[in-house]
């Protein structure tokens, strides 16, 4: 013995079926007649998402909270630079960080105690909480003028308490690690 099932009824007397058949033209018609608005949009997707990034910053390092990252662009002294971090704890491997560029390879830095000096801007290490405890000393470092290898970046935050190239913790960031320049959208 078959039991025939009916479809499910819907308001209006009309069932489910009925329904979605009479809609499958208007549909096809929509998609037609916007196709090619649907593969602008695609193909601007793309091209977006395979030279750029975003950003968001969680720290007050920096005095922005979203920014634009360009990929490979060259990264310069005093602009933004964003990178992926490794082994810098409590962040997982991977982390982005967002920075600016204090010196790049071939630049002297100049470490005095707990203290650097970058170009005209002096870095000063803080001795409170977690870095007095952890972060210091930068060993990548010696005391006095420094000029930095190859392929390395000295980074530092705008915010006196930035986790930055001043502590071991982070260090000197490599080339291989960094993603793009970055801008500040806001």
């Amino acid at each position: 013995m078959s039991q025939s099932i009916e479809p499910y009824p819907v308001a209006g007397g009309q069932n489910f079926v009925v329904k979605a058949r009479l809609f499958m033209p208007v549909l096809v018609g929509h998609i037609k007649s916007h196709a090619i608005s649907w593969l602008l949009l695609a193909c601007l997707y793309l091209v977006v998402h395979a030279n750029y990034r975003l950003a968001i910053n969680q720290t007050p390092s920096l005095p922005y909270k979203l920014f634009l990252i360009h990929i490979d662009e060259k990264v310069v002294t005093g602009g933004l630079v964003a990178f992926r971090t490794h082994n810098v704890k409590p962040y997982p491997d991977g982390y982005v960080f967002v920075k600016r560029v204090a010196a790049s390879s071939g630049d002297n830095v100049e470490k005095a105690g707990r203290n650097f000096i970058a170009g005209d801007k002096t870095l000063v290490g803080k001795e409170v909480g977690l870095s007095k405890k952890i972060l210091f000393p930068n060993d990548q470092l010696r005391e006095g003028k420094n000029t930095l290898p190859p392929n390395k970046y000295f980074v530092a935050g705008d915010h006196e308490y930035s986790l930055d190239s001043r502590y071991s913790l982070l260090g000197l960031v490599d080339e291989k690690d960094v993603i793009g320049r970055a801008y500040p959208i806001f």
